[in-house]
């Protein structure tokens, strides 16, 4: 039986090549990822002047899924490793127009198209003081990803730009929605432990958030 883990440090990505002195051969590279410094238990090392460093630091600090199969010796970078045929992906675009749909209404403080997607006995945890509206918290979300699935459920890595009375100025959260057929959505839950407060972020060059 395969048996999938998360990689640990021991696996590493060549991310740039460039010239590089005695000195910095000496020095431990900064290496950012969407603006934000890596923190890692192995620090990055400049070998033959090309720098490396450990795969699941670059991964957790893009959000990307990691697995690693001992057997095989093979890591997987938001992959399936158990991957034969395509299935499930007329239900996965019904989901994610759901999902997207209700974030976007939310995002956009329209009540009424929020509570259209809502199964009878809806649960959320997210913003209940303001929720449907989105009013208290007055957030915008600046990226939408979904990053896990399975037969009645997807989860969708928000970013949010968060307002002046915050100590932080971006959060990242996961939020896990359930579907109730195939037009409804039963709840939308935070999954444990994946909220991050960051002081910046960039979505891509020319494009960024915070300090």
């Amino acid at each position: 039986m395969k048996r999938n883990v998360k990689i640990g440090l021991a696996g590493v990505l060549l991310t740039t090549v460039f010239s590089a002195g005695a000195y910095a051969a000496t020095v431990a590279p900064k290496v950012f990822v969407h603006g934000n410094i890596t923190q890692s238990k192995t620090a990055p090392k400049i070998i033959d002047g090309t720098v490396y460093v450990p795969l699941r630091t670059i991964s957790e600090g893009l959000g990307a899924n990691v697995q690693w199969n001992n057997k095989s010796k093979t890591v997987y970078v938001n992959s399936d490793p158990n991957f034969k045929t395509e299935t499930g992906s007329v239900s996965y675009v019904n989901q994610r127009d759901l999902a997207f749909n209700w974030i976007m209404a939310y995002d956009n403080r329209q009540k009424e198209d929020v509570l259209a997607l809502n199964a009878p006995a809806f649960k959320t945890d997210i913003y209940n003081e303001s929720f449907p509206t989105g009013t208290y918290n007055m957030t915008s979300i600046v990226e939408m990803q979904p990053v896990d699935r399975s037969e009645n459920t997807l989860t969708v890595r928000i970013v949010q730009r968060v307002t002046a009375e915050d100590d932080y100025n971006v959060k990242i959260e996961k939020w896990k929605f359930t579907f109730e057929g195939t037009n409804k959505i039963k709840s939308v839950k935070i999954v444990p432990k994946s909220t991050q407060y960051l002081d910046r972020y960039t979505l891509f060059p020319g494009t960024s958030f915070g300090e």
